[in-house]
C-alpha cells in the first residue's frame, strides 16, 4: 500500500522577545529555539521522511533577524525531501513578511493563497492556505475540498477547531469531515492533540517543538509516521532539548535558609528542565522563608527558574494566644474571610506573612 512519510511541526515562534525570562537568559533561549530547527531536520533525515510540514507561526512576528533567516536557509537546504509551510497569525503571508522578502531554498514551498502542489513521484498532492493577515475570522475550510489529482491528499492549515467564533480560522469538525483529505496537518495550538478523526479524515496538532515559558509545560515534539490514501499511522515523538516543568518541593521540617536551599536544589537542578519551583509544606511561623534571598542563591546554580511560595504556616498550639497580638491578628483575618471580603488567596498570604513577622518580634 502506497504511503508518504511525514514529519509535522510548527509554532516555533522564532525570534520571540521572551520578556518573561530574565534578561541574561533570553538570548540563550532564543538560540536554543533556533537549534530546535536543526534537531527537526536531523530527525526528519533520520526517519527518511518525504515531507516536512510546518503549520504556521514559524516566526513570532515580521521582525526576523538576518541570523535566523540564514540559519533556516542552511538547515532547510540539508533536507532531502520537500518542505511545506503555511503561515499563521503571527507570521502572515504579506508583502513585508520574510516569506516574500527572503526566498527560501528550492525544496521549500510557502503557501499564500490556496494552492495544490502535485507530487507524482509520491502519488500525493499537498495543499495549503496561509494567513494573509493576523486575523482570519472565516473558516478557510469551507471553500476547500480535496482534489482528485492523487490518491494521497494532505492539507496544511493554521487555525482553531472549534464550535464557536474565533479570530484564527475557526474550523468546524463538519468541515474537516467533508473536506475529503487523507490528512489535515494543523497548527496554532501549542499542545499535541493526539491523532483525531472525523469520518475518513484524520487530523492533528503537533504542538510546539520547544517550549518558551512556564505556560508551556511538559514534553514537546513533533508528529511523525505515514499517511495513506485512506488513513494514517502517526505518532508523537519527543524533540525538545529542555522542558518547562512544575517541580514541587516540600519544605516541611526546614528551619534554616540553607536547609530550604539544599532541598530545592536536590529537586530542581536538572540539565533538561527549566523548573517552576512550587514551595509546599508547613513551616513554623518563626522559620524565615526569604524569597529574595532564595532567588539570589538559586540564580548561582540554575540558569533560569520561577519560584512560587505555596507553603502554609503551622497552626499555633499556644492556649494563651487568643489574647495575644497574634491572636487578635488571626481573629481579624478569620472575620474578614467569613464575610467573604477580598480574595481568599490574598487573605492566606496575609495570614502567613503576618504570623512570620509577629513571630520574629518575639526575639
Amino acid at each position: 500500500m502506497r504511503s508518504v512519510k511525514i514529519v509535522q511541526s510548527g509554532d516555533f515562534h522564532l525570534d520571540s522577545p521572551l520578556v518573561l525570562h530574565h534578561l541574561s537568559f533570553r538570548q540563550q533561549r532564543r538560540e536554543e529555539l533556533l537549534l530546535a530547527v536543526r534537531r527537526l531536520v536531523d530527525y526528519a533525515l533520520s526517519v527518511q521522511a518525504d515531507l516536512l510540514l510546518l503549520t504556521g507561526d514559524l516566526f513570532d512576528s515580521a521582525r526576523v533577524t538576518r541570523n535566523t533567516l540564514d540559519f533556516l536557509h542552511r538547515e532547510f537546504s540539508r533536507f532531502s525531501g520537500r518542505i511545506f509551510i503555511t503561515p499563521g497569525n503571527h507570521d502572515p503571508y504579506t508583502l513585508e513578511s520574510p516569506y516574500t522578502t527572503d526566498p527560501f531554498p528550492p525544496n521549500t514551498h510557502v503557501f499564500g493563497d490556496y494552492e495544490e502542489v502535485y507530487l507524482p513521484e509520491l502519488h500525493c498532492v499537498v495543499c495549503g492556505e496561509g494567513f494573509r493577515e493576523a486575523v482570519v475570522t472565516r473558516n478557510l475550510l469551507e471553500r476547500i475540498s480535496a482534489p482528485s489529482t492523487a490518491p494521497i491528499k494532505i492539507l496544511l492549515l493554521h487555525g482553531e477547531v472549534t464550535t464557536g467564533a474565533s479570530r484564527y480560522n475557526p474550523m468546524t469538525r463538519e468541515s474537516l469531515r467533508s473536506s475529503g483529505f487523507s490528512y489535515v496537518a494543523l497548527g496554532h495550538r501549542h499542545e499535541y492533540s493526539g491523532i483525531q478523526r472525523e469520518g475518513t479524515v484524520s487530523y492533528a496538532y503537533a504542538g510546539i517543538p520547544e517550549g518558551r515559558g512556564f505556560d508551556e509545560l511538559g514534553e514537546k515534539g513533533v508528529i511523525t509516521g505515514e499517511v495513506f490514501a485512506d488513513g494514517v499511522n502517526l505518532k508523537f515523538q519527543k524533540l525538545a532539548q529542555r522542558t518547562y516543568e512544575e517541580v514541587p518541593v516540600d519544605l516541611t521540617g526546614c528551619l534554616t535558609h540553607q536547609e530550604m536551599l539544599d532541598r530545592i536544589l536536590i529537586a530542581g537542578k536538572r540539565a533538561d528542565t527549566i523548573p517552576k519551583i512550587l514551595l509546599r509544606g508547613e513551616l513554623p511561623p518563626y522559620a524565615i522563608l526569604d524569597e529574595a534571598r532564595l532567588e539570589g542563591e538559586l540564580s548561582r546554580h540554575l540558569e533560569e527558574f520561577s519560584l512560587v511560595d505555596l507553603t502554609q504556616v503551622e497552626k499555633e498550639q499556644d492556649p494563651v494566644m487568643a489574647g495575644s497580638l497574634k491572636g487578635i491578628f488571626l481573629s481579624v483575618i478569620k472575620e474578614r474571610q467569613a464575610k467573604g471580603e477580598g480574595n481568599p488567596r490574598h487573605w492566606e498570604e496575609a495570614r502567613k506573612m503576618g504570623l512570620r513577622i509577629l513571630s520574629q518580634e518575639e526575639f
